[in-house]
């Protein structure tokens, strides 16, 4: 009886681990001090699509807000810095919206090195008030 138990559980594990592995490699994110946003950097593993890794933006909660400017930086260098935004949905998919914001494949870069420090910055308004929001991506 036992031996069956195994016969079926370690194939089962060695599979889920397998998926866990493979979800788990090729990302970083983090998140906001407020948990307003969430930023991720993910390996594009679409093989139609360009090779790299993209960043996306998504807005945990439903406040009603303006977003002024997203950045990605890298030791304090700016990768990239958007200040205009359009909700619209692109021939590959990806899509912006502005209520709650999300930005899918803001930035298409090369994969993050582990002895870079990676951030995030948003600025965003709400009540006719300008905050910035600066968190790591690890």
């Amino acid at each position: 009886m036992k031996k069956s138990y195994l016969v079926f559980f370690i194939p089962l594990l060695v599979f889920l681990l397998g998926i866990y592995w493979y979800n788990s490699t090729g990302s970083i994110s983090g998140k906001s001090d407020n948990d307003m946003w969430k930023v991720s950097y993910k390996e594009n593993r679409d093989v139609s699509e360009p090779t790299g890794w993209d960043a996306s933006i998504k807005q945990l909660n439903d406040d009603k807000v303006v977003v002024k400017e997203i950045a990605l930086l890298e030791n304090d260098k700016t990768l990239i810095n958007l200040t205009s935004f359009k909700e619209e949905k692109r021939e590959d998919g990806a899509e912006t919206k502005l209520h709650p914001f999300s930005y899918e494949s803001f930035y298409l870069g090369n994969a993050p090195k582990k002895e870079n420090i990676y951030q995030a910055s948003v600025t965003w308004e709400k009540d006719e008030k300008v905050h910035t929001d600066i968190f790591v991506i690890e």
